[in-house]
């Protein structure tokens, strides 16, 4: 592996206690950015619920991004 510039980069923890702290720390974050689920049964075509996904991920994304 090369590394490009003076700061080690790297997504991988080595250190299992940190690497969990690390975690947590990030699902932590993920449920205040989900919406709620609503109730019941929905019926509707495959493109209907395509549309829906898409709208719920963007929702999630412009949370995540936002914060």
């Amino acid at each position: 592996m090369r590394i490009v510039g003076n700061k080690n980069r790297s997504e991988i923890e080595l250190d299992p206690v940190k690497a969990y702290r690390r975690g947590r720390e990030l699902d932590s974050m993920l449920p205040s950015v989900l919406p709620r689920q609503p109730r019941g049964v929905t019926r509707g075509t495959h493109a209907y619920f395509n549309r829906v996904d898409d709208a719920r991920m963007l929702e999630a994304a412009r949370k995540l991004n936002g914060a």
